[in-house]
């Protein structure tokens, strides 16, 4: 009786191992299987439910006049319902100068998963075409130690591009081709971070996606960024918001 006991047991439990690995194999397959054309059409619907930040730069600010270098001037106002970064010189500018500023710099959100959408346009390039660009990037500057920080920014008219450093040097590899987009005309930049990988969406249509390996939470900043030779560039933001689960 006791035979016939152990024995039933035993069937019972090989008829399940095969369910229980099979169901394994599926749910890794769906791990896997995020269609990006698709996500951002129901990433708020089904994953980032809860509204987490936004700014829409309604409120009226006055100047803020800095100086990067005794000859260059940079300046930041919210204008126009727009957060605005300028840097300017009265001669053409002899080194590249990149910023950003308090206002655009949103390090009271850090999360590793989220939907943020974000817009820029650069109003001011003189001399034309040579002026300078804008740029959004995120990174885990708030958490990684100095030296060792990394992140991801992107430039509307020439590319996307992963930073980090190597043998304490700052290094920049291309990950993606933004150079057909008009840097003076309005970009809604969405950006969806799932499992480490950055979905990222122009004008709501999927651009592409980049594993960045980034285990801190990450924040957001933009800027404007002057250079070699030129003399003024004026970046304006808009509309910054942030969901999360």
């Amino acid at each position: 009786m006791k035979n016939n006991k152990l024995f039933i047991f035993l069937l019972i439990l090989l008829c399940f191992v095969p369910i229980t690995e099979n169901a394994g194999a599926q749910l890794a397959e769906e791990d896997k299987s995020i269609d990006p054309e698709n996500l951002l059409l129901t990433a708020d619907e089904e994953i980032f439910k809860r509204f987490y930040f936004s700014f829409d730069f309604s409120e009226d600010q006055g100047y803020v006049n800095e100086f990067p270098n005794p000859l260059t001037v940079h300046q930041y106002y919210i204008y126009d319902g727009e957060g605005s970064d300028m840097l300017m010189t009265m001669q053409p500018s002899a080194v590249e100068v990149r910023t950003t500023n308090k206002r655009l710099t949103f390090d009271q959100v850090r999360e590793r998963e989220f939907h943020v959408t974000y817009s820029m346009a650069r109003r001011e390039d003189i001399p034309d075409g040579g002026g300078g660009i804008c740029w959004i990037g995120y990174s885990n500057i708030l958490k990684a130690t100095p030296g060792h920080e990394s992140g991801v920014i992107f430039y509307p008219g020439d590319q996307a591009y992963f930073f980090h450093y190597v043998d304490g040097e700052m290094v920049y590899d291309s990950i993606g081709d933004l150079s057909d987009l008009n840097p003076s005309e309005t970009t809604k930049f969405d950006f969806i971070r799932l499992a480490g990988v950055m979905y990222i969406y122009v004008n709501g249509r999927f651009r592409f996606s980049y594993e960045d390996g980034i285990v801190d939470t990450v924040s957001f900043e933009a800027g404007a960024e002057l250079y070699l030779d030129g003399n003024r560039v004026r970046c304006a933001f808009d509309d910054f918001s942030m969901r999360v689960k």
